[in-house]
């Protein structure tokens, strides 16, 4: 199996990097067209990696030998390091959008709750919970 080409593997996740970076400024700024278009793009450098040689598919293994020039390569530990901080920058995203999808649904369930005997909860100067038997949607609260 021939050596993957490190260099433009080097590219691709540096480039997958950056997107992730402007992923997070789109998510924060809640710009979702831009989020989206940002999205094929990610999409489509996933897939060149994942083509790029280095995955290998369980039919066919790499022989040892390869491996050791891959891991000996200084491109190889850039990469990996790289891949890393990248792997991280996911999560980060990942953690935005979830708790951006609850803000949202704590927002259309309080928007949704028009029983006027529910009780709105506030809090204290001292931060303990104060009920008050007050709707949220009933204009006397």
């Amino acid at each position: 199996m021939p050596l993957p080409d490190l260099q433009a593997i080097l590219v691709s996740v540096k480039r997958l990097d950056s997107l992730l970076t402007d992923e997070f400024d789109a998510l924060k700024a809640q710009q979702l067209d831009s989020f989206e278009s940002l999205q094929q793009e990610k999409v489509g450098l996933l897939q060149a990696l994942a083509e790029s040689g280095v995955v290998n598919n369980a039919a066919e293994p790499a022989d040892s030998k390869t491996l050791e020039m891959l891991v000996a390569d200084p491109l190889w530990a850039d990469i990996t390091d790289l891949l890393e901080v990248c792997r991280k920058s996911h999560q980060r995203n990942e953690l935005l959008i979830s708790k951006q999808l609850d803000a949202i649904k704590g927002a259309l369930a309080t928007l949704q709750n028009q029983d006027p005997n529910s009780t709105l909860e506030l809090y204290t100067k001292l931060g303990r919970v104060k009920s008050s038997r007050r709707s949220i949607l009933s204009g006397d609260a």
